[in-house]
């Protein structure tokens, strides 16, 4: 069953599921209830590979609100995170090497 895209004049657009028989009668709008016509929208038919299909929808889905990811660190991977800081005493003035 395809999905297809209409606009509420009140409301804004919504999409809703519909037999084709029925494709080319209103559908109410989910908000208001207002019987709404369908617009023209592009088909979304996928050509890609799964791994950049899966890597586009996570790119989209995180457009509005980005993922915060917590990822430890590998020891010595020499980031600006893990590298130590300037204020460490040299190796050559320490006592016992």
């Amino acid at each position: 069953m395809p999905i297809y895209d209409f606009v509420c004049g009140d409301c804004g657009p919504f999409r809703a599921w519909m037999i084709m028989a029925a494709s080319e009668s209103a559908a109410e709008c989910p908000d208001c209830g207002h019987g709404c016509a369908r617009v023209v929208s592009a088909p979304q038919i996928s050509t890609l590979n799964g791994t950049l299909r899966s890597a586009l929808a996570r790119s989209e889905r995180s457009v509005d609100e980005p993922k915060l990811v917590n990822k430890k660190h590998l020891a010595g991977c020499g980031c600006s995170i893990c590298k130590p800081s300037g204020n460490q005493v040299s190796s050559r003035w320490k006592i016992g090497h």
